[in-house]
């Protein structure tokens, strides 16, 4: 009787026996071709329908290559059939839904949803917008920004998934954020198995007729070069280039064959990428912006200003800039809520540039915690006079009041020890 074979081959982040996968991480890029090669080698080569996922040895979890591997699954499942089963997955790619990438709907984004160290996928504008707003709200929430830089991200996040939606001809696209709060940056990868920058600009009718991928993704991040003009202007890809490069941050493309990476200034380009298909070339757009460090949009831009709507819909008749505690706090009984709020409404002041009145309508009880975390931390670091400079506490209930007062007077008389 002949002896079955084993398969077995080893690649530099995964490795392959029978129909096990194994990925050896998912923070190196290289794992992705890595990925499309063994999973195609698998199906088509040894017939395999059924495909093992084994997360054993994964220890840290990067937007990309992760949101690139769930969108090709994704891709795999639906377009090809295969059945791929999870195993050993630590809990951080559960909690990021790497098995089932979230729908983006009303209930799932909301102001009191995480949207940010999530992998998502979506499909028109509506969902777009959302997601958008969602991950906005989380970026305001987790860490004071400086100016220019949460316009910034809502260009990015705006153009790049309108980019998936009306030139990549794919279904729908996938995206992850993460905020690592040390290095105070934000980190995002947006993913599509459509036709690639290079068959949009190769075959549309337009002036272009790239060499290669990689010509073509130089191309692309120039001003005006777009697939169709009726549909785009071509800014998207050119006002991100823009806005990475005023931020010493690190933006890179990859599609089809070739890849662009722009670091602190330096751009260089890259040739023969292993990828899908020549139907389905795919494209990634990840881009790190440093949170601490300001970006001009109008400089970015050719002279654009952004009209912000997040801002505007906070004011009121009196062209006063107003922020509900009771609609933005996703309660205000801890210290974590506190810490949230505040950032939410540093940022908004350094957009707004104007007094913010902070209202407490229809908010019963708030924990002494959540009022030094929020109000008595805020006036030491802003100092007395410059919080009243700039904020006003409204329809405080007398409970409120004894709880902010208390918490005040403490955190005051702990500054002056410490100073």
């Amino acid at each position: 009787m002949e002896e079955k074979r084993t398969l077995f081959f080893k690649n530099y982040n995964c490795w392959v026996k029978d129909n096990i996968f194994k990925f050896s991480n998912l923070s190196n890029q290289r794992l992705v071709p890595e990925f499309i090669n063994s999973i195609k080698r698998l199906h088509f080569k040894f017939k395999h329908t059924k495909i093992i996922l084994d997360f054993s040895e994964v220890d840290k979890v990067y937007p990309y290559p992760a949101a690139a591997i769930v969108g090709y699954i994704y891709y795999f499942e639906n377009e090809l059939g295969i059945e791929f089963e999870y195993l050993n997955m630590p809990t951080y790619l559960k909690k990021i839904s790497f098995s089932a990438p979230k729908i983006v709907t009303e209930k799932n984004v909301g102001r009191h949803k995480d949207c940010l160290d999530r992998i998502w996928i979506f499909n028109n504008s509506d969902e777009v917008h959302l997601l958008v707003n969602g991950i906005l709200t989380d970026i305001r929430k987790a860490l004071e920004c400086e100016p220019g830089v949460i316009d910034a991200c809502t260009w990015g996040l705006n153009e790049i998934m309108d980019n998936v939606i009306q030139h990549s001809e794919a279904k729908c696209g996938f995206i992850m954020g993460v905020i690592h709060k040390k290095t105070k940056n934000i980190n995002i990868s947006i993913f599509d198995y459509g036709i690639g920058i290079y068959t949009s600009l190769k075959y549309s009718d337009n002036v272009y007729n790239p060499k290669s991928a990689a010509d073509a993704i130089s191309l692309a991040v120039q001003e005006g070069v777009t697939r169709d003009k009726s549909v785009g202007q071509g800014n998207g890809m050119w006002g991100l280039y823009n806005i990475v490069n005023l931020n010493s941050g690190h933006m890179s493309v990859i599609s089809g064959k070739g890849g662009l990476s722009l670091n602190r200034g330096v751009m260089k380009t890259y040739e023969q990428i292993r990828m899908l298909s020549l139907k389905q070339q795919a494209t990634t757009v990840n881009f790190h912006l440093n949170l601490n460090k300001d970006i001009s949009i109008k400089d970015a831009l050719g002279g654009t200003e952004m009209v912000d709507m997040y801002i505007e819909n906070m004011e009121d008749d009196y062209d006063r800039v107003v922020f509900k505690i009771f609609e933005a706090a996703s309660g205000t009984g801890t210290r974590q809520s506190g810490l949230k709020i505040k950032n939410e409404v540093i940022n908004l002041y350094k957009k707004a540039k104007k007094s913010i009145i902070i209202d407490f309508d229809n908010v019963g009880v708030i924990s002494s915690s959540f009022a030094d975390e929020f109000i008595g931390k805020l006036v030491v670091e802003l100092g007395f006079y410059q919080f009243q400079k700039i904020f006003t506490l409204s329809n405080m209930n007398a409970t409120i009041q004894t709880i902010v007062q208390r918490s005040l007077s403490q955190r005051m008389a702990e500054s002056l020890k410490v100073s």
